[in-house]
């Protein structure tokens, strides 16, 4: 499910980061953001809380209102309080939603409780959105900050990197401005090979800013147990692509002549988890591989192990994180590593989501009765 992002959805956060950015300077809400840290860097580290209101507002509220069938106006509430989260604690990603003039709060502030300020309210989901921005991304990951009992909602955000001039005034740029930038042939001997470019104009109009993709809508609990957690320290390992071989290796210079079958064992989610003789493989007893989907893993056969790779032969056609790998084939199967983690997390390749439960409906019709009866 592909969603649109447009700058009116955007402006709340801008001016809310801003805000934040400013009482920042003087010492204010200094926990939001790293001492070193500009309004620029404040924008790209606060950039994850755009998506939150954005997939609910466009897709999962709507569902819930036809799931309803009732005829109301209902947008989320985004958190836009501004605290120490280190004093008070995180808010759930969704607070409450309003239905027509009716405020429903998910959650209640209230600093006489001892076991946390964010009180949840009796029968109203308590959300959170994890959001991973880039195409590129491997794998996903969640850090246990209370999250038990909690939805999990996982997209994938691709925002346009010049987002922010959508929110510029162009009428400040005007043409002597811009003059001001071109520089003069004084400065060059030789531009034969064109790697010296003049400034280009910047388009200041665009109000389309990117796309969310819902990745998965599960529970927290659920994530936790399927995924691969890693403590302090580790290094996960993630799955990358499969690639055929052009050349083939010939079996008596075999580096290695084993099934996979002898290296990983499946999990209650259906996945593969490898095992201590995987680990022998390679060389950093912290690097952890994350748990793959294969349908039958003695239908590979490792014949060779480079750094951030293996070569298999295919002994039957098989799928393998998505791909399809051919009877007698070979192929390369490349991972990468991600840098150490500083606290117990959670990981997963990302092509294997598919096989968590899938609470998207469960929480459409919770959502639903919310709606109904306010």
């Amino acid at each position: 499910m592909e969603l649109n992002v447009y700058q009116e959805d955007v402006l709340p956060y801008v001016y809310f980061v801003s805000s934040m950015a400013q009482q920042s300077q003087s010492g204010m809400f200094g926990a939001l953001s790293s001492k070193s840290d500009m309004i620029g860097g404040i924008f790209d580290r606060w950039i994850n809380i755009i998506p939150e209101s954005i997939t609910f507002n466009k897709y999962y509220l709507i569902k819930a209102k036809e799931c309803a069938n009732v005829d109301k106006s209902v947008v989320v509430f985004s958190d836009f309080f501004m605290y120490n989260p280190k004093k008070v604690g995180i808010a759930p990603d969704l607070i409450g939603i309003k239905i027509d003039d009716n405020i429903v709060p998910f959650v209640k502030y209230d600093d006489t409780k001892d076991n946390g300020y964010w009180v949840a309210q009796a029968n109203c989901p308590q959300i959170e959105v994890k959001s991973f921005f880039g195409k590129n991304k491997y794998m996903v990951s969640l850090r246990d900050q209370n999250y038990q009992n909690k939805y999990l909602v996982m997209v994938t955000a691709d925002i346009y990197v010049d987002y922010l001039l959508s929110f510029f005034n162009g009428a400040l740029f005007s043409d002597d401005t811009i003059h001001k930038l071109d520089m003069p042939d004084d400065f060059i001997v030789s531009n034969t090979k064109n790697l010296l470019s003049q400034t280009k104009p910047v388009s200041f109009g665009n109000c389309e800013l990117g796309v969310i993709n819902i990745l998965v809508t599960t529970t927290a609990n659920d994530f936790m147990s399927c995924a691969n957690k890693l403590n302090k320290g580790d290094i996960p390992r993630f799955f990358k692509n499969v690639e055929t071989r052009n050349t083939n290796i010939q079996e008596h210079k075999y580096q290695i002549n084993e099934s996979l079958s002898n290296y990983c064992q499946i999990q209650p989610s259906g996945l593969y988890r490898f095992n201590e003789r995987w680990k022998e493989l390679f060389s950093n007893p912290k690097e952890l591989t994350l748990d793959i989907s294969i349908d039958d893993p003695s239908n590979l056969k490792i014949i060779k192990k480079n750094n951030n790779s293996i070569v298999v032969l295919a002994i039957n056609d098989t799928k393998l994180n998505g791909y399809d790998l051919l009877a007698g084939k070979q192929y390369k199967i490349n991972f990468g590593t991600f840098g150490s983690i500083k606290n117990i997390e959670y990981f997963m390749n990302k092509c294997v989501l598919d096989c968590l439960p899938n609470k998207e409906q469960e929480l459409i019709n919770s959502l639903a009765n919310i709606i109904r009866n306010n």
